[in-house]
């Protein structure tokens, strides 16, 4: 070899050697970021961790798009104060999973949907049970979790879609219970009904005030007589049709009589009036001290009243079993649990205080310490009307009408219509959100 040559060779080596590092130096850093967060090494040379697993609504690195990822949960992960049971026979607690794809419901058992308590063993559950439109499946445990506890939850990668694919990640969430025992509700199931932001069984109205209302989820109409928006049929493509010129705007779709995707708005109507009889049904409330709450409502410090417009978790029903007003502020707080649910039973109408000036609203609810809108459910025996103004959250479940006042808003549900068909919907420069949609604005979960 003459000197030309072995130079070449040690330049060679040299490229060669460099590039190796660099290649280690990539897959180290890849290897260390991945995850839900960067430095939380979870790959390795046995894939993701099936003990720990990732949080739930972390993104799967090695899944695909037919791999089913776990969303959400209930309790959610790092809850310091989860309720010891959730209201259901027995005192049992009631955890919940929320996927992003179909499941098949055989798949999720006692080995693969799993509650621990710290130092302990696996909890042998009382029942298991999967939601096939929400994704959910949800264990029950057979008797109350012990006070100031930590429990771990997980799902493995032995659950799989309803097309046999499982999933590519474990997930694993903890939660501690409340110092002392209590009971919480148990999550509120709309089935086919939980995308949509409004329904009405006898059409809807909307006036020509510019801007024109506009809706943040899916609508749906039933019957057919009564698929309407202004008097004017709603069209077979999941639009809001001519509407006299006066459509509301919708980010989502309206079913109807005329179309549907994949479930008819029928079937939909009957689950609102299915979640409608659960509220209706649930007992222990505490009864409001006057029929207007918060803090231009009744006065001294009863229940609701001016002097005590700050509600923790729980029932409520109005007083006299009759309507519920809401007058000045009427604030909910969740007490740092992020599940905390609010259930207002109303045997006749809700209201909301109007207002005269824009941007000063008579009538609004405040959502604090881990409160939230989708957490919050007024089951109305009759009619609603949310006055000019109102700034209102939670989702309404009506026996017939609701009726929006001029420039007010809802981050919740309005679902009119759960029992009789005589009751419309009236929009008036409205904005209406499903909790935690896409284009909902910011903070309305």
């Amino acid at each position: 070899m003459n000197n030309r040559e072995y130079e070449i060779g040690e330049a060679t080596n040299k490229i060669v050697r460099r590039l190796g590092c660099f290649l280690t130096l990539v897959l180290a850093s890849v290897l260390a970021g991945c995850g839900s967060g960067g430095g939380n090494a979870i790959l390795g040379a046995t894939g993701v961790s099936a003990t720990t697993g990732l949080a739930p609504g972390a993104s799967c690195p090695i899944a695909g798009p037919t791999n089913p990822v776990l969303l959400a949960s209930d309790p959610s992960n790092g809850n310091q104060f989860a309720t010891t049971s959730t209201g259901t026979s027995g005192g049992s607690k009631i955890i919940t999973a929320t996927y992003s794809l179909p499941l098949n419901s055989s798949s999720i058992s006692a080995t693969s949907f799993t509650v621990t308590p710290a130092g302990g063993v696996a909890l042998v559950p009382a029942s298991f049970t999967y939601a096939p439109y929400t994704y959910v499946s949800t264990l029950t445990t057979t008797s109350a979790l012990l006070p100031n506890t930590n429990y771990t939850a997980s799902v493995t990668t032995a659950i799989t879609s309803s097309t046999g694919v499982p999933m590519a990640c474990s997930y694993s969430w903890s939660f501690k219970t409340a110092a002392t025992a209590s009971a919480g509700v148990a999550p509120v199931n709309l089935a086919t009904a939980t995308p949509f932001a409004i329904a009405s069984a006898a059409g809807l109205t909307n006036t020509a005030t510019v801007p024109l209302s506009h809706i943040n989820g899916d609508v749906v109409l039933d019957p057919i007589a009564h698929a309407t928006c202004n008097a004017v049929a709603v069209d077979a493509f999941g639009g809001m049709g001519p509407c006299g010129g006066m459509a509301p705007t919708l980010t989502g779709t309206v079913i109807s009589p005329y179309f549907n995707k994949g479930v008819t708005s029928t079937s939909i109507i009957s689950d609102l009036h299915a979640t409608y009889l659960s509220l209706a049904a649930l007992t222990g409330a505490t009864v409001l001290g006057a029929s207007e709450i918060g803090t231009g409502g009744g006065a001294g410090v009863c229940v609701g009243c001016a002097g005590n417009a700050t509600l923790p978790p729980g029932v409520y029903i109005a007083a006299s079993s009759t309507s519920i007003g809401v007058t000045g502020t009427l604030t909910l707080d969740g007490q740092g649990d992020s599940n905390a649910r609010f259930v207002f039973q109303a045997g006749s109408t809700l209201t909301t205080a109007a207002a005269a000036i824009p941007g000063v609203p008579a009538s609004r609810i405040v959502l604090i310490n881990g409160a939230k809108a989708s957490n919050v459910w007024w089951k109305v025996g009759s009619s609603a009307t949310i006055g000019t103004y109102s700034l209102f959250n939670g989702n309404i479940l009506a026996d017939t009408s609701i009726t929006m006042g001029t420039s007010s808003s809802s981050c919740g549900r309005l679902l009119a219509g759960a029992v009789t068909t005589t009751g419309a919907f009236v929009f008036d420069t409205n904005i209406v959100s499903v909790p935690g949609n896409a284009f909902a604005p910011a903070g309305c979960q």
